[in-house]
């Protein structure tokens, strides 16, 4: 590796003073890749390729990577978006260049004629569970918006990229074809609404922290939970804020200006612990913040509105994969253990058979609004966290059955919880430690824990940053039959197996009946 630091002094373009000079200053870093014979060259002006520096460096022999090779820095990756795509046309003499940005950037892909080129690709996506943004342009550059840590961190990076450039395998075609395309929408989709989660600076670890006040009773906005009041594919959707201590009901629909929130009966009012900050109602505070909208099939609607839909065949989830359990001593209408825990609730049942069948330095009951799921389990394995996400859902009749609404809310709570697989899971262990000591002050002092206990806890988050997580989600549904399920219900499980896989590169688990 090499780097150093270029001064360049010229004169102002918008003064007349011969004096007056521009002092900038260009980063150069260099590094060689002495396994596949392959130079990388950052610099923080963008407008060189380098050419010169690179034929010092390994002599007049060298080749760039450039064209098409480029962009095969984009496979491998999953729910890949494009954001913004440049297209070059070399016959039209009025619109040499154009570029398509948000669901227009599927014009960049339909179009058949020879005479036109993408001149560079802007995405994002998920790469082994983390969120990732990466671009290539045709010149041979190819980039990520984020802040590489450390140098070894940029090698590293540079390593995976240098990989996939010189693998021939790639198939461009198949790339561009797997493109997640935002669909600009008018209308509601006829989609079951599943889940409800916060606008992502929610879970950013700002500064600032919101909480979310109504009849006079306060909460973290955090520690507020969504629930969908309407599974229907028609009509609003319908949604309620929920705590311990009030329910707030809402809706979103498609109005002339795109989706709009508004409350179904009286506001909430959120506020921010931000210097200055005032008192907003959370009507407004929804409109500018939407919340992403999980709907059936691995459907998403985001922060835009926009309907984002993979494009892939979907098949049933295959029913040999389903997990019978002999459920016969619970109540399969009893959903929560609770601080009493009762021995005949499905969450109860759970802890037992997960500390009967696995090994946890912590397992926790999370239940309750805001949870990240009902149960989570914690194991430090070497290098890796492995993080366990339980959801239990209760059954809508004594016994088992075909009943599609039995699995659409705990779905929707499988999908929403993949978030907490960001980086390192911190975000997730301070949200137990927070919800930790709620629980046993809102208890008389009963503990929250099921196995290990706050230093343990401790002990985990300490070593986090070292940590690469893995994270396990779970759908316990007592109510589902594996031996009858319907097609409809599988259709249904392949969808949220699809998104919790892609974004948490975890495994998914249905604990069932027979």
């Amino acid at each position: 590796m090499a780097w150093y630091v270029i001064e360049r002094r010229t004169p102002v373009r918008w003064g007349a003073p011969r004096e007056l000079e521009q002092v900038v200053y260009e980063l150069i870093v260099l590094y060689f890749d002495t396994t596949r014979r392959l130079l990388y060259i950052h610099g923080s002006e963008k407008s060189s390729t380098y050419k010169d520096l690179a034929e010092a460096v390994l002599g007049e022999d060298c080749e760039l990577i450039n064209g098409k090779r480029t962009f095969r820095v984009l496979a491998r990756l999953d729910r890949l978006i494009p954001t913004n795509v440049g297209l070059k046309d070399a016959r039209d003499y009025f619109t040499r260049f154009s570029l398509h940005v948000g669901s227009d950037v599927s014009q960049g892909f339909t179009t058949a004629q020879e005479h036109k080129s993408q001149t560079h690709i802007a995405t994002s996506g998920f790469d082994d569970g983390d969120s990732v943004s990466i671009c290539a342009a045709h010149s041979g550059r190819f980039w990520s918006p984020s802040t590489a840590p450390s140098l070894k961190a940029w090698t590293d990076w540079c390593d995976q990229q240098g990989t996939k450039l010189l693998d021939s395998t790639i198939n461009l075609e198949q790339i561009f074809d797997g493109f997640i395309i935002p669909e600009d929408i008018t209308a509601r989709p006829p989609y079951a609404l599943l889940g409800v989660g916060w606008h992502q600076l929610v879970f950013l670890g700002s500064r600032d922290r919101y909480t979310l006040t109504y009849d006079n009773v306060r909460h973290a906005l955090t520690d507020v939970n969504f629930e969908v009041d309407d599974f229907s594919p028609t009509g609003p959707f319908r949604f309620s804020l929920t705590t311990p201590a009030w329910r707030v009901s809402y809706q979103a629909d498609y109005e002339a200006e795109g989706l709009v929130y508004r409350p179904r009966e009286q506001d909430a009012v959120i506020v921010s612990s931000g210097p200055r900050a005032e008192p907003q109602p959370l009507e407004e505070w929804l409109n500018a913040h939407k919340p992403d909208l999980f709907l059936e099939g691995d459907r998403l609607i985001d922060e835009e509105g926009k309907l984002i839909a993979p494009n892939y065949t979907r098949h049933p989830y295959d029913p040999s994969l389903l997990t019978p359990l002999d459920w016969r001593h619970v109540d399969l209408s009893k959903e929560s253990q609770r601080a009493e825990r009762r021995i005949d609730s499905i969450q109860y049942y759970m802890s037992a058979h997960l500390r009967a069948t696995g090994s946890f330095d912590v397992l926790v009951d999370d239940d309750g609004s805001g949870e990240a799921a009902d149960l989570v389990g914690l194991k430090v394995d070497g290098r890796h966290l492995d993080v366990t996400l339980v959801h239990c859902k209760y059954s809508h009749a004594p016994t088992p059955g075909r009943r599609v609404e039995d699995l659409y809310e705990v779905c929707g709570q499988a999908m929403r919880s993949a978030k907490w697989r960001r980086g390192n899971a911190l975000p997730l262990l301070d949200h137990l430690h927070s919800r930790t000591i709620q629980y046993t002050h809102r208890n008389g002092g009963i503990s929250p824990y099921e196995v290990g206990g706050p230093r343990a806890l401790f002990d985990i988050r300490d070593q986090a940053r070292l940590l690469r997580p893995r994270f396990h989600t779970i759908i316990a549904q007592p109510g589902l039959q594996a031996s009858k399920a319907t097609n409809e219900q599988l259709l249904l499980l392949a969808g949220a197996e699809k998104f919790v896989r892609d974004t948490s590169a975890g495994d998914f688990t249905v604990y069932c009946s027979r």
